[in-house]
């Protein structure tokens, strides 16, 4: 079996959207965050809101790779024991 790449890609970028938006999934499959500037402030609040944002990011990833690996798995034919 051949290896595996993880990517990790984390944006803070300043927006115009309404802070208190959730950890929701975007059309291209990222999960965002909004932050008050307060909170993009503090580097407690930014951590928390980044650790926030990757943990749904992280299980999607690792259900999506999880069923791929379990698809490329053949099925041991089960051998009949005769008496």
């Amino acid at each position: 079996m051949g290896n595996y790449k993880i990517k990790v890609n984390i944006e803070i970028v300043e927006c115009s959207d309404d802070e208190g938006k959730g950890h929701c999934l975007e059309n291209d499959g990222c999960f965002e965050m909004t932050i008050g500037e307060k909170d993009a402030e503090s580097i407690d609040q930014c951590e928390s809101s980044v650790m926030a944002t990757a943990h749904p990011a992280i299980r999607k990833a690792l259900a999506e790779h999880l069923e791929e690996m379990s698809k490329k798995k053949v099925p041991k034919k089960r051998r009949k024991v005769r008496k």
